[in-house]
């Protein structure tokens, strides 16, 4: 665990949108030597440039401080090149740009695929958990199952309390009908729908000041 008053920085559901992911750590003025960036997963899929995000992601990692976990789409691509996912329930979740972006390299979309499903699927500090989807209400961290912790929706939303959550997965318009950062009872909320036209959100905490950018052209 990190000390809790160390800057943590935190985004989630990039989908792609290089650029607006990189207007955001501009504003933030993220410090790579002292501020703790965390990535809630969901870097390819829907959006305009998803390798471009995972290359980013490659360099990040090199950084002291980065935490990358792993989201839904990593382990729907993962599933897909491995045959337990069909084409179309694939295309149908927005990996259509994704299968296109390495349509020359499927040895790069193998080796990118295997390197994001090794991803974690959370991350502790002293106050926060942080997590792809959410966490299953009653059972302890280290007995949750990795496939509610990057799917699970409604029972962590409507039930989970404890040590507060940091989150992406569900849009925020979901919960408050609107692409503002979700406050709920020991959970915060930060995909902001930029895969559906809203805003890509990185999070400072703890102050709890937001930085917001449009999605990709």
């Amino acid at each position: 665990m990190i000390e809790s008053n160390t800057r943590i920085l935190c985004c989630s559901d990039i989908h792609g949108h290089l650029e607006a992911f990189r207007r955001v750590l501009f504003a933030a003025q993220w410090r790579p030597a002292r501020d703790t960036l965390v990535l809630l997963g969901d870097y390819i899929d829907r959006g305009p440039s998803p390798r471009q995000v995972v290359n980013e992601l490659r360099v990040l990692l090199r950084c002291p401080g980065v935490v990358a976990l792993r989201g839904n789409h990593e382990s729907m691509l993962w599933q897909y090149l491995k045959g337990s996912l069909s084409q179309e329930q694939y295309l149908d979740n927005g990996g259509g740009l994704t299968l296109e972006a390495y349509r020359d390299d499927p040895d790069a979309l193998a080796t990118d695929a295997e390197f994001l499903v090794s991803l974690p699927t959370y991350y502790e500090t002293d106050s926060y958990i942080f997590v792809h989807a959410g966490l299953r209400p009653g059972t302890p961290l280290e007995q949750q199952d990795d496939y509610e912790l990057v799917w699970i929706r409604d029972e962590f939303i409507q039930g989970y309390r404890g040590k507060t959550v940091v989150f992406g997965h569900s849009p925020t318009t979901l919960m408050s009908g609107d692409t503002k950062v979700y406050w709920g009872q020991d959970k915060i909320g930060i995909d902001t729908g930029v895969a559906y036209g809203g805003c890509l959100t990185l999070l400072e905490l703890p102050s709890g000041k937001v930085f917001q950018s449009p999605p990709d052209p």
